[in-house]
């Protein structure tokens, strides 16, 4: 029997489908095989039965490029050529059989293209192994689309061969769902020669763990990152991940790219990328060594790795999406079998614990297990496949037939010299310059192309691959100064817009967002006009947090506004923010008093906590004593519950009995504890359920936590946030070592995650790297909650939580209680953000309303001498010099805080008259002057923006210099306006429904 197999190189290339197909070739050595080289040395060896045919590439695409007709439609195209090429390379030759991998579309129009080049053959056959387009719609770079011809190729593929077969079941049944054909179940055991399982290589280390196979997201690298993330890192050696890369449409982007950038968020240098390895590798060395196999498949039509790794005696865990997994429950029944719920991936990690714990003893009684598992052959033989009935869509195939041949018609007027073909000058231009030119002139038309194609983006390019990165933020300044010519026409736009009625005033108000959007000057301006708009529509809150904002910046009640704001915020159950924003804004010449009254009343109001009423408690703790509380605020989240608390049970200290978990139901409406009943069927961890009759802040809910809990130290989570095992035990040994330390913040990071929790992509780190308690001063993320401990003794020397807060009430806390406690960061990843696909609820500015007394209010004078009341005022100064260059912890550039700089120093200026910071002050000044007048332009002219912006360019460069020749030693200046926290910090649209 002669067999064609429509695939190149494949006793080189190290796919899937290649490795098949030796092993088809291999283990049926009476059966002669026929396949194409390209770029595979004709010395390579080779079984006897294997026969190479070169590749002739008669046909061109670019003969096709010009419209000729409407049908066949263009996506055919390089199906009819591949086709026609592969018949031309065996033109005149006989084959009983041709076997086609449906990982191409070479079958649809294959039939046609061997009768047309005279090629004898009984049957064309498809080899299934995996569409191509669920490849690309499960891979990281489409966001689950994919291009339908694609699909609609795969699909009349199928349907017009002869016969369809495959070594997955789960796969064929697939198909079966989507085109009614009979296809045929090849037991992989006929193809695949399995090694013999054997002992582990000796070794003292630990063993390693790997992931191998191509790096697309369906076979789940990303899955295998954070499980070697979430396992104890004292139980392995070393985790890599093997294995080529997987690239966009483009070839520009590949995963390995986006796995180093998810590994450096997590594990650094833990996980390693290493390339692929031959069969041999794998076998000799991987394999054989003291390692475990962790392929964690979303969806794999079958993975012979995991057939080959678990084989050769490796204990390999297997994600339940692989085909593998249905075969080895089938077929070896009795076989230790670990999977990776792809549904609920941290469920296998005691299992995996377990295999690390006990690597040579596991090891051993799997080996044993194989070589006593004999299974026998079941399915059909390769060649009563071939030699099948044929099965196949008749309608459809004669449609092609036809496609083909009047295609065909067209390359016969091309080659009779009818038609010319259209040159590709380009290309040939091209072409002969790679061949005859030197590389600085292959540059210079690769810009010259780039410039005809797209001036601006090479321009562009251009301008950033010259300015250095800190230096970006120049190109900030230079496209709004631009954008500011056409401010003034843009105003008398928005002026001549009617507001007559709610679909006007609608318009007119999205005009004003567009603006803002791509306007960062005069600011004022246009907030305040929203503000009207706003008031218009009967969006007064909405209205009064414009116009606080246009206070904020311009440090002053400058329109006259306070008044109606403070009635706004009463009106609408913002009293405490009412009194502190008169305090702050009002025409009062005791302004700081009134703002440091308010300081001390907070400190002196929050003392005491409440003594608490409850609907019901479900105590299932077992002790009176525990290190750290757990304690978590529960409303809406009967849903997400059940992985939250699945995922804490890996706590290495909820292990050891050293944790408790207080969940704090805060009235909600949905089902929660409903959700906790059934998942603690499963679990077994000291736990307290509580709920209250009615919903309270989650503020209160903390403060019910405190006064529930048994331990020293106290951590509070989210059900959409989670910590790494070894999280508590790391951060209470912090808290061990130095008792005068209050509170450890670990880095966290924020992801993406579907609805069932699974990881979908990183979003940021909060990079808490050189971390100083007063840059918290600066930006309240530095120190925070998820991937933190701190002692419950700071409640009882310095109050609760205010509970009068809806929304701002952590960071009002913070800053608090922050002069009077000692705080420390360590850069280890251990706090978990997920963020998941809710549903979107109606924006509202309550947090921005609330921070005026929980942020803003400590960033007054008053703020200042609260801050430093009781401590040396000399530290001051080092906060000083960080207002003026400081990193946020989830951004990599330089920011600056003028606003709070300023205030810094004059706390400076009247304690320590002489301190070296005051040379620095009279040009910080200056810079908030400036800024200020750029976010107000008093007279509005049509060049009076741009002006302004040219102006404070300069009057920032100015300060630059001077700062800079004063003493590099305390500072190193990066003034460059909108790198500034004003700009950084509730600058943002609050959109209301239009």
């Amino acid at each position: 029997m002669k067999v064609l197999i429509a695939d190149f190189d494949l006793f080189t290339k190290m796919g899937g489908g290649q490795t098949f197909y030796r092993s088809l070739i291999e283990k049926n050595p009476h059966i002669d095989f026929y396949y194409f080289i390209a770029s595979e040395d004709i010395e390579t060896i080779r079984p006897l039965n294997s026969h190479t045919i070169t590749y002739q590439e008669k046909y061109r695409f670019s003969d096709y490029e010009i419209f000729h007709d409407l049908t066949p439609p263009k996506w055919i195209y390089r199906s009819f050529v591949m086709a026609s090429n592969i018949a031309a390379s065996v033109s005149g030759q006989c084959f009983d059989i041709v076997d086609l991998p449906d990982y191409e579309q070479l079958g649809i129009m294959m039939r046609p293209a061997l009768k047309h080049h005279n090629v004898n053959f009984e049957r064309i056959v498809l080899s299934m192994h995996g569409n191509i387009s669920t490849s690309i719609q499960m891979d990281w770079f489409n966001a689950g689309k994919v291009d339908q011809t694609l699909v609609w190729k795969e699909k009349m593929q199928y349907s017009v061969v002869d016969t369809r077969y495959g070594i997955s079941k789960s796969y064929l049944e697939e198909w079966r769902e989507i085109v009614d054909l009979t296809s045929h179940y090849l037991n992989p055991l006929s193809v695949i020669s399995l090694p013999k399982p054997k002992l582990a290589d000796s070794s003292a280390e630990l063993p390693s763990i790997n992931f191998v196979g191509r790096t697309e997201k369906r076979k789940g690298p990303d899955i295998f990152v954070e499980l070697a993330c979430w396992l104890p890192r004292s139980k392995f050696s070393t985790a890599n991940i093997i294995g080529p890369d997987s690239f966009d449409f483009k070839g520009e982007i590949g995963s390995g790219l986006l796995l180093y950038q998810m590994i450096n968020n997590r594990l650094k240098d833990n996980v390693k990328l290493l390339p692929a390895m031959s069969h041999d590798e794998l076998y000799q060395k991987l394999f054989s060594s003291k390692s475990i196999t962790i392929l964690p498949s979303k969806y794999d039509t079958f993975n012979l790795t995991a057939l080959e790794s678990l084989f050769s005696g490796c204990p390999t865990i297997i994600g339940t999406g692989a085909g593998v997994v249905r075969f080895l429950k089938e077929t070896y029944p009795l076989l230790p079998l670990i999977t990776v719920d792809i549904n609920n991936i941290y469920d296998c990690i005691p299992s995996i614990c377990f295999i690390l714990d006990n690597y040579d003893d596991y090891r051993y009684k799997l080996v044993d297990a194989l070589s006593k598992n004999q299974p026998e052959l079941s399915g059909s033989t390769l060649e009563s496949i071939y030699e099948s009935q044929p099965v196949y869509n008749s309608v459809l195939r004669t449609e092609i037939e036809n496609w083909y041949f009047q295609l065909m018609r067209f390359q016969d007027r091309i080659n009779n010299k009818n038609v010319v073909p259209r040159r590709n000058i380009k290309n040939e231009i091209v072409q002969i310059i790679k061949n005859n030119y030197s590389p600085e002139l292959k540059q210079v038309l690769k810009n010259v192309r780039s410039l005809v194609i797209n001036p601006k983006q090479l321009i562009k390019n251009k301008l950033l691959s010259i300015l250095k990165k800190d230096n970006y933020e120049d190109l900030k300044i230079i496209d709004q100064g631009l954008k500011a010519l056409s401010l003034f026409e843009k105003y008398r736009y928005i002026f001549n817009l009617g507001e007559g009625s709610n679909q006007e005033l609608s318009g007119k108000i999205k005009n004003c967002w567009n603006l803002s959007s791509d306007h960062r000057v005069d600011r004022v301006r246009i907030w305040r006009e929203i503000a009207r708009l706003e008031q218009l529509r009967g969006n007064d809150i909405v209205a009064a947090t414009y116009q606080l904002r246009g206070m904020r910046l311009l440090g002053e009640d400058h329109f006259g506004d306070i008044a109606s704001v403070v009635h706004t915020l009463k009106n609408n159950g913002f009293s405490r923010e009412a009194v502190t924003a008169e305090a702050m804004y009002s025409k009062s010449p005791d302004r700081n008093q009134h703002c440091k009254a308010l300081l001390d009343q907070a400190l002196a109001d929050n003392k005491l906590n409440q003594k608490w009423q409850y609907e019901f408690l479900d105590d299932r703790r077992n002790s009176t004593n525990y290190r750290v509380s757990i304690i978590v605020s529960l409303y809406n989240a009967a849903a997400k519950l059940p992985l939250f608390l699945r995922t804490l049970q890996h706590q290495t200290m909820l292990k050891a009995g050293a944790v408790e978990v207080i969940l704090i139901d805060s009235g909600s409406p949905a089902d929660e504890y409903g959700a906790f009943q059934q998942i603690m069927e499963s679990l077994d961890i000291p736990i307290l359920y509580a709920r209250c009759a009615k919903r309270e802040t989650i503020q209160s809910a903390w403060n019910r936590g405190i006064d529930l809990s048994r331990s020293p130290y106290l951590t509070f989570l989210g059900v959409d946030e989670t910590i790494l095992p070894e999280c508590l035990e790391i951060l209470s040994a912090e808290l061990d070592a130095d008792p005068t330390l209050d509170w450890v913040q670990a880095n966290s990071l924020v992801t993406n995650v579907d609805k069932n929790g699974s990881w979908v992509n990183d979003i940021m780190i909060y990079d808490r790297k050189d971390y100083k308690q007063d840059l918290v001063y600066l930006e309240t993320c530095y120190l925070s909650w998820v991937g933190a401990l701190y002692r419950r003794s700071i409640h009882d020397r310095f109050g609760f939580y205010d509970a009068t807060f809806m929304a701002a009430g952590d960071t009002e806390f913070k800053s608090r209680i922050l002069p009077f406690i000692k705080t420390k960061a360590i850069t280890q990843t251990l706090g978990i953000f997920r963020n998941y696909p809710d549903e979107r609820t109606t924006q509202h500015p309550r947090a921005e309303i609330e921070d005026l007394r929980a942020w803003y209010l400590h960033r007054t004078l008053a703020g200042v001498e609260y801050a430093f009341a009781t401590r040396n005022p000399e530290e001051a100064e080092e906060l000083f010099y960080n207002c003026l260059r400081y990193r946020k912890s989830y951004c990599q550039h330089w920011s600056t805080d003028i606003d709070y700089a300023y205030n810094v120093g004059c706390f400076i200026q009247q304690k320590i008259p002489d301190s070296p910071a005051l040379r620095y002050l009279p040009g910080t000044k200056n810079l908030l002057d400036a800024y200020r007048s750029l976010d107000w332009v008093s007279n509005l002219s049509k060049l009076s923006s741009a002006a302004t912006v040219l102006r404070t360019n300069q009057a920032i460069a100015q300060v630059e210099e001077q700062h800079r020749a004063i003493d590099s030693q305390f500072i190193e200046p990066m003034y460059k306006i909108f790198n500034d926290n004003r700009h950084e910090q509730h600058s943002y649209l609050w959109f209301t429904d239009v």
